[in-house]
């Protein structure tokens, strides 16, 4: 096995061709990484999460100069692409861009979406200014992800740009056995508007690590709708982190989506740093045989006037576990604040397991913060009824779940999306 050291970094930054800023960035965060411990059940974020049987010191794989035509494209893509409505998209299968289509005519506008390691050198100072500002060496796993990443998005909206349909990114693993490592960087100038979709798809394989960080800068008067979407077959363990920075009078629409993989640990953070931002925050999970999901919400008020917005709800069968930790947290200076924080949760089965914690830590006065958490079995009562009504258990389950989770997939403003999640929520709840 290969060891996670300074000849891999400096190996992947040749590779990439990446300029000597990006490979001092990367050396500093190996310091981090090397530094910094595997985090474990005596650490507070991590009580709940036993992480004995993942990979954690798996080789990160490099990048092989793959390239596919549309057709030749892996099917879990083909697939996706005849049901979603993105009017540009990349591919990446493992750490290889193989297949990217974006409209001529957004490009003429101003508009860049390619690979990190292509914006690099056609634009390389807008990566600079913004590469590192949400996600770098907040613990092990953002260090080595800042370290040892192998490819990801790029996505520049020009200021004024109004981007109508949204643009998306699909990986794919289609090998496992080796850690694979990738991040988003999103740049919204003043009052340019986009939605950005990244699904991550696998079938089932060996137990594999999979890294992955998405940061979001948004300019005043900036608005972005994001979605995070995982549907990992087994045996993947996934570890994401996301920030956003919000300027002045900026919104952000996020959701984050959890249905695959071994384990799935999110850690979502909205940062509003001007008067007039705000953000809604949107969470789905559903859990069978013995996944675990994890989620570990932010919402940092820096400035006055802001308003945050959040609800996460899902549902757990089987031996399948859940975590919810969120903090809403307000600055002195953020007086006149409005935060809102919900997270539900149903269990289907005796033997599943939720466990949340909704937190406030406040420094202002004169704010209005409120939040809340729910965790109950299925209502027998409801079950019977529907039974009664002639309806078969397992279909009346699956009614009481998708009722459950109406409220967060009604307000997902994208239709295609939103068709797609509510499918394999309902193939779940068969399994």
């Amino acid at each position: 096995m290969q060891v996670l050291d300074k000849t891999q970094v400096e190996a992947v930054s040749k590779a990439l061709g990446e300029p000597g800023w990006l490979l001092e960035k990367r050396l500093k965060a190996l310091e981090a990484f090397a530094r910094l411990p595997y985090p474990s059940k005596k650490d507070e974020n991590w009580r709940y999460t036993d992480l004995s049987e993942a990979p954690l010191e798996q080789e990160i794989e490099t990048p092989k100069g793959l390239r596919l035509s549309r057709d030749q494209l892996p099917e879990p893509v083909r697939r996706r692409l005849e049901r979603t409505d993105v009017s540009g998209f990349l591919v990446f299968v493992g750490p290889d861009l193989v297949y990217a289509e974006v409209p001529e005519e957004l490009r003429q506008k101003g508009l860049v979406f390619t690979s990190l390691a292509e914006a690099l050198k056609t634009h390389p100072e807008k990566v600079q200014s913004a590469l590192f500002q949400g996600v770098y060496t907040e613990d092990k796993f953002a260090a080595e992800n800042s370290a040892f990443f192998t490819h990801g998005a790029f996505l520049y909206v020009p200021a004024g740009l109004e981007v109508e349909k949204p643009l998306g990114v699909f990986k794919v693993l289609l090998e496992g056995g080796k850690a694979s490592a990738g991040r988003s960087l999103l740049f919204l100038e003043d009052n340019a508007k986009a939605a950005y979709i990244e699904e991550y798809l696998s079938l089932d394989l060996p137990p594999t690590l999979h890294l992955s960080a998405t940061e979001m800068v948004l300019r005043p008067g900036a608005r972005l709708r994001h979605a995070h979407v995982q549907t990992f077959g087994e045996g993947v363990w996934h570890f994401h982190r996301q920030r956003a920075l919000l300027e002045r009078d900026s919104g952000l629409n996020d959701l984050v989506v959890n249905l695959g993989g071994a384990y799935a640990r999110s850690e979502v953070a909205s940062e509003l740093l001007g008067p007039g931002s705000e953000s809604e925050m949107l969470g789905l999970y559903f859990g069978h045989g013995r996944q675990q999901f994890d989620h570990y919400t932010l919402q940092h008020h820096t400035e006055h006037h802001t308003r945050s917005d959040l609800l996460y709800k899902g549902a757990v069968k089987d031996e399948a576990r859940a975590v919810f930790s969120g903090l809403i947290k307000l600055e002195k200076g953020a007086q006149k604040t409005d935060a809102y924080q919900a997270n539900r949760n149903l269990l289907l089965s005796p033997t599943a397991r939720v466990d949340s914690i909704p937190q406030l830590e406040i420094g202002a006065n004169d704010v209005r913060c409120t939040h809340g958490s729910t965790t109950a079995p299925v209502d027998e009562m409801q079950l019977f009824y529907l039974q009664s009504r002639g309806l078969p258990r397992g279909l009346a389950q699956e009614l009481l779940v998708k009722a459950h989770l109406a409220d967060v997939l009604s307000r997902i403003p994208l239709k295609a999306l939103r068709a797609h999640i509510e499918a394999i929520i309902e193939e779940k709840v068969r399994i």
